[in-house]
C-alpha cells in the first residue's frame, strides 16, 4: 500500500540556523512531504533562501503576531490529506517516522493526529490519548505532528488562544468529536530551539490551559498546589519563578472572570 500524500507547515522567522536540518530530516524520510509551505514573519537572515524548490511561500499578513493565526494562513494553502505541522526547530532521526504516523493515521480513523515526543524507546509505538487520560496537556504537539487535514478544516487554531493551540485543539478533538490523539515516541525527535523554553513561555501555556482546557486549574486546590511547588525546598529557582509567575497570573484571571472584565 503506498502512503498517501502530506504537506510540511512550517512557520519562520529567522530561523536559518536550525531550518536546514529540519528540511534534511524531513527530506531523508522514506516517505518525504509532497509539498512545503512556510509562513515567514519578516526573516531577514536568509531563511527562504533555503526553502525547498516549489516550496509555497506566505508571508503573514497582520501587523501582531499571532502562532494560531499563521497556521491557519498556512493550512489554506493545503491541499493534501495530511498536515504535519513541524518546528523550524526540529529534526527527527528516524527516517520511518513519517511512514509510521501516516500509516497510524490511516488505519485508525478515530485517530485525529498523532504526534511525536523525545522519550526514548527502542523501537517506534504510539499510546492513544483520549477522554480518559487528557491531561490538558498530552495532547497534540505543534513542534512536530501529522493531522488529518479535514479536520483541521473542520476546526482551525483558535487565535484567541494565546498559548497551547494544540492543547485546545485537542480537547476539541477528543471531548467533542470523541477522538483520539496518537502520542509516538521512539522516531527520535529533537527540538533545538535556541531562545529556549524561557519561563514566560511556560507560564503562558499553563495560563492557556487553565483558560481554555482545564479551568479546574482556576480552583483553590490547584492554586494551593501551585503556591507550595512555588516554596518547596526540593523546587529548583526556575520551577519556583513558574509558578509563583503561574500562581500570580491565575489570581489575576480569578479576579477578571469575578469582575466580568474577562
Amino acid at each position: 500500500m503506498s502512503s498517501p500524500n502530506y504537506t510540511a507547515l512550517i512557520r519562520t522567522f529567522n530561523s536559518k540556523r536550525t531550518l536546514a536540518s529540519t528540511l534534511l530530516s524531513l527530506a531523508q524520510q522514506s516517505v518525504p512531504p509532497s509539498q512545503y509551505v512556510f509562513v515567514d514573519s519578516g526573516s531577514t537572515d536568509g531563511t527562504l533562501e533555503i526553502a525547498p524548490k516549489n516550496s509555497i511561500i506566505h508571508h503573514y499578513r497582520a501587523k501582531k503576531f499571532n502562532y494560531s493565526e499563521s497556521l491557519n494562513e498556512g493550512i489554506a494553502h493545503i491541499e493534501t490529506p495530511y498536515t504535519m505541522v513541524v518546528s523550524s526547530h526540529t529534526s527527527i532521526a528516524n527516517s520511518q517516522a513519517l511512514e509510521y504516523a501516516l500509516a497510524t493515521l490511516e488505519e485508525n480513523d478515530d485517530i485525529a493526529a498523532a504526534y511525536f515526543v523525545q522519550e526514548f524507546a527502542q523501537n517506534m509505538r504510539f499510546d492513544l490519548i483520549g477522554p480518559k487520560n487528557f491531561s490538558g496537556f498530552n495532547g497534540v504537539w505543534n513542534t512536530c505532528a501529522l493531522y488529518k487535514t479535514r479536520h483541521l478544516r473542520q476546526r482551525s487554531f483558535r487565535p484567541e488562544v494565546f498559548s497551547a493551540e494544540d492543547q485546545d485543539w485537542s480537547n476539541w478533538a477528543i471531548n467533542f468529536e470523541r477522538k483520539y490523539i496518537a502520542k509516538i515516541s521512539g522516531a527520535g525527535m529533537s527540538y533545538n530551539n535556541p531562545a529556549g523554553n524561557s519561563v514566560l513561555k511556560s507560564r503562558n501555556e499553563c495560563l492557556a490551559v487553565a483558560i481554555y482546557v482545564k479551568t479546574d486549574m482556576l480552583r483553590f486546590e490547584f492554586l494551593a498546589r501551585t503556591l507550595y511547588r512555588a516554596f518547596r525546598p526540593v523546587s529548583s529557582m526556575r520551577e519556583r519563578a513558574l509558578n509563583m509567575s503561574l500562581l500570580y497570573s491565575l489570581i489575576l484571571q480569578n479576579i477578571s472572570r469575578c469582575t466580568g472584565r474577562d
